[in-house]
């Protein structure tokens, strides 16, 4: 539901709309996901045009980026988000349409219309520092997602604090930073034909980058846009919208009561137009906006009896405190001596020394400043002492929260001093004020839950958390269920000593008590606050009890008797297991670490395992590899062996019928006698020869030289083959003998009969006839060929020298080696020809075949 304020500004806002136009109110967000299909069915061309009107309300997220990467809300005010500059933050828009539109009045049954708004597209986030600016000055946002149809949209875009278009969002206000920033969404509506601009317009307030906040809401932007429609026919007798206007609203303060928990939320910002705050001499109001810092008066007046008590106990008061001074404190002490008393509980009446420290830090320069000065102006701003700005109070503030900034150089200043200094300098002047905050902060630990991160904040706040486990259990059972935890309400109290928030009257006597006792002092009123508020705070949720604790306790301690009870019973409350529950959070602190550690250790151990789990892999995969290539290599070897056994073979099976048949040709008569006719055949022709001519005859010898010649470089160029031949194959056995080794070497179990094996053919390959014992097949096959043919040797010779003339071959010998050897060569070929030639040419050209097989088995 509204309230009565957004009620009044929603009647307010309609009362600007023409009655033409809310009359006009049509249809249903959900009747028809189309404007123009059922208007263009439904309404004939004399139907005159109407003016329609739908209310769009835009909702604006800011997110931050923290220090663990992820996005988090952006604090906002009721004046504006709260943004740290030099930070990447993330812009959500959400658009929907929240009016039902009605049907007008009119007679003719076909002018009903029962569409809403349907939104086909949107595009991206325009974003610019300022109002009221131009289109080409504002920058669009990274596209980060978006969806869209219907009669709502979503778009979330990446704002870059590096880009140099928002560097003004980078400067802390002050210093030049926009006051005002503008966002701007285009939206494609179906039936109107140009894009439909919303442009939302909303006071920021720049922070540095360090800036810390106290614990706050989620809070978005809401704000409302009226779209006034026109009616109109194009050349086509299409019906199409014109957007005749475009209203927005103020901010919609939907979440009045869920307002965020900062210290900066109770003051106006100087952004702000809205008028001072209320004096404390008017009634305070009953509703839902906080109370003010500094808010109530305190009564000077005391009765005789207690001045009396109070001046015995003053003239006593030399050396150690009196006895009787426990209880005057505990009930209150008079607010005309509370300036000395203060100062006496906290033994820094005559501390000359700081003070005069406290007159030299004032003169020094504050890094700080910027932010010390922006707190100054919200600190107590219903006290009229510190109302004014440059004022006697403000001044006053600003050079000691300077001077405790310069002096803690750990600390510096953090949110929150300024309010427990404010109070001191109502009850003296500055340099006791001074000595006296130091005092608070050095003597009685205030400082430590500055430090470090706020660590020992946190076990405090977990030593009121046992504290009302112990007490008050069924308000932690009932916090606990609603996910309400004890920093969401208690921080604030123990850090400003609860100065921020509650009324001066209890802020005055909580110090007394503080002064007197100490640290338990912040425990015993937090339980007795709880504990008077039990019963209505176990009957809130979760936004119920963040709003009492912000609006209605505040409230219900305004009046001095109420402050009177909550101290007295704050006092009998016993709070003397707190060592025990700090060792208890100091045990889980470190067990946290420990854990922490252990953590951090075994994700360094799963990726050293994950590592060498890759490793592994690499290992076996190559393992694998390694016995394929091992397998393979002994098939390759097992080849190699039955090769050279059976080239082995068949090379001394050749050698025997080669000697066979050197010794038949020996023993041959009829061979002798073929030579013979052979040799008289050749000595007649060569005399009839010697009768043609010399010429003729010395051109035929001339001719067989060459012949020969030609014939014995062929023989040599086979030689050589051969070798070559028999080097490669004893290669590819030494080859295949160390892969086997190494095979051996791996498995360490080896059958003796291979490496046996493999020994003979390395042993017979080395062995091996020379050449002279067989003829390769390229040197056989042909003149065998040619024996079978032709029955001639010199026919042989021809044919043979023919076919190799384009060959390169090597240098034969000279011709005189040549012809020395001429002769015999010439009678061992005519006896080898002339006897049993065609038996043998055909055995030698079977073998021939044979040879080149073992050969290329051998290369392969």
């Amino acid at each position: 539901m509204f309230d009565s304020k957004f009620q009044g500004c929603f009647a307010k806002a309609f009362e600007r709309i023409p009655r033409s136009m809310a009359s006009s109110l049509v249809g249903d967000l959900s009747a028809a996901p189309s404007m123009t299909g059922s208007l263009t069915e439904a309404i004939g061309p004399t139907v005159p045009p109407m003016q329609l009107m739908h209310v769009l309300e835009c909702t604006v997220e800011i997110k931050e980026t923290d220090a663990k990467g992820t996005f988090s809300h952006v604090p906002k005010e009721r004046l504006g988000f709260k943004l740290r500059g030099g930070i990447d933050k993330q812009v959500t828009i959400n658009v929907k349409q929240v009016t039902n539109n009605t049907q007008p009045e009119t007679e003719d049954p076909q002018s009903t219309y029962n569409g809403g708004l349907y939104i086909e597209r949107c595009f991206g986030i325009l974003l610019a520092p300022g109002r009221s600016v131009k289109h080409s000055d504002m920058r669009l946002l990274e596209m980060v997602s978006g969806s869209s149809g219907g009669s709502g949209c979503s778009v979330c875009a990446l704002w870059n604090a590096g880009e140099s278009a928002l560097a003004a969002f980078n400067v802390a206000s002050g210093e030049g930073a926009p006051a005002y920033m503008s966002l701007a969404l285009d939206l494609v509506i179906r039936g109107i034909p140009d894009p439909l601009r919303l442009i939302i317009e909303t006071p920021v307030k720049i922070y540095p980058p360090s800036e810390r906040f106290w614990y706050y809401s989620k809070r978005p932007l809401v704000q409302q846009f009226y779209i006034n429609l026109k009616e109109s026919v194009d050349a086509l007798g299409q019906l199409q919208y014109e957007v005749a206007s475009i209203e927005t609203s103020d901010e919609l303060d939907r979440s009045r009561l869920n307002l965020p928990l900062s210290l900066s939320s109770l003051l106006p910002s100087p952004l702000s137009s809205a008028p001072a705050p209320p004096s404390p001499s008017e009634p305070d109001s009953d509703g839902d906006e906080p109370l003010l810092s500094g808010t109530g008066e305190v009564s000077k007046d005391c009765g005789e009896d207690v001045l009396v008590n109070w001046a015995q106990v003053l003239r006593s008061w030399t050396g150690p405190r009196p006895r009787a001074l426990n209880h005057l404190v505990r009930v209150g002490v008079p607010e005309a001596l509370r300036g000395e008393v203060w100062l006496r509980l906290a033994g820094v009446d005559q501390n000359d020394k700081l003070m005069e420290t406290y007159r030299t830090l004032i003169s020094k320069d504050c890094p700080f400043e910027q932010v010390i000065q922006r707190d100054i102006a919200r600190t107590f701003p219903a006290h009229d002492f510190f109302r004014e700005a440059g004022g006697l109070g403000q001044d006053s503030l600003l050079r000691m929260a300077r001077a405790y900034a310069v002096y803690d150089h750990e600390v510096g200043y953090c949110q929150g001093l300024s309010f427990l200094a404010a109070t001191l300098l109502l009850h003296m002047p500055e340099e006791q004020a001074f000595c006296l905050l130091v005092k608070l902060m050095y003597g009685y630990g205030l400082r430590e839950l500055y430090k470090d991160g706020f660590e020992a904040l946190y076990m405090r706040l977990h030593q009121l958390d046992r504290l009302m486990e112990e007490q008050l259990n069924d308000l932690r059972v009932h916090f606990q269920e609603l996910g309400v935890e004890p920093h969401m309400f208690a921080s604030q109290w123990f850090l400003t000593v609860f100065t921020a928030r509650f009324p001066l009257p209890l802020v005055y006597h909580i110090l007394d008590v503080f002064l007197l006792q100490g640290i338990d002092t912040l425990f015993q009123i937090a339980l007795a606050l709880l504990s008077r508020s039990r019963k209505d705070l176990l009957q809130h949720d979760f936004e119920g009890v963040l709003k009492y604790f912000r609006v209605t306790l505040p409230k219900k301690c305004r009046a001095e008797e109420s402050s009177r009870q909550i101290v007295k019973l704050a006092c009998s409350i016993k709070v003397k297991r707190l060592p025990k529950y700090q060792q208890e959070y100091e045990k889980f602190i470190k067990e946290s670490a420990e854990k922490e550690k252990i953590n951090v250790e075994l994700e360094r151990l799963k990726v050293i395992n994950n590592q060498l789990q890759q490793e592994k892999d690499a290992l076996e995969s190559q393992l694998a590899e390694s016995r394929a290539a091992s397998e393979e290599n002994q098939k390759w070897a097992t080849h190699y062996s039955a090769v050279s056994r059976d080239y082995r073979e068949i090379c001394a099976r050749l050698d025997k019928q080669l000697h066979n048949m050197k010794d038949s040709v020996k023993d041959c008569v009829n061979c002798s006698v073929k030579l013979a006719q052979k040799d008289n055949k050749e000595e007649t022709k060569q005399a009839a020869d010697e009768k043609e001519g010399a010429s003729e005859t010395e051109a035929r010898l001339r001719q067989r030289v060459r012949d020969l010649e030609l014939e014995l470089a062929q023989v040599k160029l086979a030689h050589v083959q051969a070798q070559c031949s028999n080097q490669e194959l004893s290669h590819q056995l030494t080859v295949a003998l160390n892969e086997v080794q190494s095979a051996v070497n791996q498995k360490q179990s080896v059958a003796p009969w291979l490496v046996r094996t493999l020994g003979s053919i390395m042993e017979a390959a080395q062995n091996r006839p020379s050449f002279q014992t067989y003829l390769p097949s390229t040197n056989q096959e042909q003149p065998a060929a040619s024996l079978h043919r032709q029955g001639s040797f010199s026919n042989i010779q021809a044919t043979h020298s023919q076919a190799n003339l384009d060959r390169r071959v090597s240098e034969p010998y000279s011709p005189d080696v040549v012809r020395r050897k001429k002769d015999l060569n010439a009678k061992r070929h005519s006896m080898l020809v002339e006897s049993n030639l065609t038996k043998d040419a055909k055995e030698i050209n079977r073998r021939s075949h044979e040879v080149p097989i073992v050969k290329n088995l051998s290369m392969g």
